[in-house]
């Protein structure tokens, strides 16, 4: 089946509205108007209105046509239940939406329209045209992050940037932070035929990146970058020829950053680039790989104030992470595709990345750095700029009590009552600490206001007892038991029989391969000649050379050696 993007109406819509006909059919009650001369005068046809002056279309709808399938009630709490998932990052699919209201049509015994009673494409189009829902992509946020949350961790950061930042010009609070950079594009798309799927040719895998250290400060002066590149050492054939003022490099054993990379960079790069102005602020994001007693003394000695972020809050408060990075990096995959254009198949060398890396971030427009600090709430400072429904609802509102007990414990009592309603008014959610608890609310799919729209007559719902809902149907999404962990046991790398005659084989030729021990003193013979030696002093050196012979070749048992080998084997994994 064809989809198109945008739903096109089968049938023109009628001529007349809503208050047209409603005016039509109260001239027409009252005998101001025959019903002849009411359908021409508001050009509604004269069979529509005779039904609706007898009564004999129901239950009025609100809409133009035909009323929906289900009743409006039961739709609303349907997107009210999939905005409060959506809200908590578990939102639901096309698929999952459209799947639940057939559970629900089903479990109430409900007469639509649905082939197979699941609604379809229109169905679905209609739906969230009317509720305002859309598809689309979600970001990725990790569980950590979401449960993070906590304003009493928000505000005392917010408490301890003001106490720190208050009357410190804008020059002198500075921020930095370090991304990857890969070395094949993946971000600009690229125009094709319509229903083909597009490629582009890479130089590698994609799973290459580089690690670079990019930092300013809130009057939108940059930092010279720190390049970490993955080795041992510095060749002076990675330095490019055009570089941006100041950049420095650095060789890591995995091309991550490492306490003494940061100090070096510390020392070298950032004390010499942010000017003879104290106190200076640096505020990061707290990763262990950035911190020292002597980075800390430092720092001290040379009158640098600096702010770890709260862990897990970088993607709130990082100005970098805020608006640098993702323009940035759209500018770093537009002139990677020009390179590897005129280099195809190339593998970027590492002086052309400095080349690149030093070009953009030499364009890189100083209002972004700017911005990045006043959405962070750094400066200008401003702690209520992140929304409240960011919050744990349950959180919060603990938050709301003790921040009012603080302030005026006289009315902490008067003020309760009220925060439970204020708290839901801007949430929109239930209050909870983990997942939303949605609670049960039956509701008669028949009965419903004379406002709302109704099934025609063809598909009238019979009266039925509606014993389940939407909150109900979603509870049943239970987060399912940990497994138990067991240990791994690598069998091979392909396919294979390990029971098999040639599997056994196989074993066999690798025990025959195994050297005999220079010194032939097996485990236990071994521990015996330690305990000879801790608690018979006395014994010679003749008797102790005698026991070395006597536990030679004879004790040598292969299975043994075998079996020993499998449980090194399976220690070291």
């Amino acid at each position: 089946m064809v989809r198109v993007r945008n739903y096109i109406r089968k049938k023109a819509p009628p001529a007349y509205s809503k208050n047209d006909l409603k005016e039509a059919v109260q001239a027409v009650q009252r005998g101001t108007l025959t019903l002849y001369r009411a359908a021409l005068l508001y050009k509604i046809p004269k069979a529509t209105l005779f039904t609706h002056v007898k009564g004999k279309r129901g239950i009025k709808s609100n809409t133009g046509g035909r009323a929906p399938a289900l009743p409006y009630d039961v739709e609303q709490k349907l997107s009210n239940s999939i905005k409060i998932l959506e809200k908590w990052g578990m939102g639901l699919s096309k698929r999952e939406v459209l799947q639940l209201i057939g559970r629900y049509v089903k479990e109430n015994n409900i007469v639509t329209p649905f082939k197979n009673g699941v609604p379809g494409n229109d169905y679905f189009v209609r739906f969230t045209k009317a509720f305002h829902l859309s598809q689309k992509k979600p970001q990725s946020v990790e569980v950590a992050r979401k449960r993070s949350m906590d304003p009493f961790v928000m505000y005392d950061c917010f408490n301890i940037l003001k106490q720190h930042i208050e009357n410190i010009p804008a020059s002198q609070i500075y921020n930095i932070d370090e991304t990857g950079f890969c070395l094949d594009q993946s971000r600009i798309k690229v125009v094709g035929e319509k229903g083909r799927a597009a490629h582009r040719t890479t130089s590698g895998p994609g799973r290459e990146n580089i690690t670079v250290l990019l930092g300013g400060n809130a009057a939108g002066e940059k930092l010279p970058p720190l390049v970490v590149f993955k080795g041992k050492h510095i060749w002076n054939s990675w330095i490019p020829t055009e570089e941006y003022p100041g950049m420095t490099y650095s060789a890591t054993k995995n091309g991550w950053m490492e306490t003494e990379t940061f100090q070096k960079y510390f020392e070298n790069n950032f004390l010499p680039n942010i000017g003879k102005d104290r106190p200076t602020v640096l505020i990061y994001d707290g990763h262990t790989s950035h911190i020292s007693i002597s980075l800390i003394e430092k720092a001290i000695a040379n009158d640098v104030i600096i702010v770890k972020l709260p862990p897990h809050y970088s993607h709130l408060l990082q100005p970098m992470d805020l608006c640098v990075f993702k323009s940035l990096k759209m500018a770093w995959d537009a002139e990677l595709i020009k390179w590897q254009r005129q280099n195809y198949g190339t593998k970027l060398p590492k002086p052309m990345f400095c080349t690149i890396l030093s070009k953009i971030w030499s364009q890189v427009n100083p209002s972004l750095l700017i911005k990045g600090f006043e959405k962070g709430g750094i400066y200008p400072f401003n702690n209520e700029v992140i929304p409240v429904e960011h919050y744990d609802p349950e959180a919060y509102k603990r938050w709301c009590d003790s921040n009012c007990k603080n302030n005026n414990p006289e009315e902490a009592q008067v003020a309760q009552p009220n925060l439970r309603s204020t708290l839901e008014q801007r949430f929109n959610l239930p209050s909870t600490s983990t997942v939303p608890p949605i609670t049960p609310q039956t509701s008669s799919v028949n009965s419903i206001n004379p406002e709302m729209p109704s099934t025609s007559s063809e598909h009238q719902n019979p009266p039925v007892n509606n014993t389940k809902s939407f909150e109900s149907l979603l509870e049943q999404l239970k987060q399912m038991p940990k497994p138990a962990k067991s240990i791994r046991k690598r069998v091979c790398i392909g396919a294979e029989v390990i029971t098999s005659l040639e599997a056994v084989a196989k074993l066999n030729d690798k025990a025959n391969k195994i050297k005999k021990p220079e010194k032939s003193t097996t485990k236990k013979d071994g521990k015996k000649l330690k305990r000879k030696q801790v608690f018979e002093e006395d014994t010679d050196e003749d008797s102790f050379e005698e026991m070395e012979v006597n536990s030679s070749d004879d004790d040598f048992d292969l299975d043994d050696e075998v079996n020993d080998l499998r449980e090194e084997e399976e220690f070291m994994k």
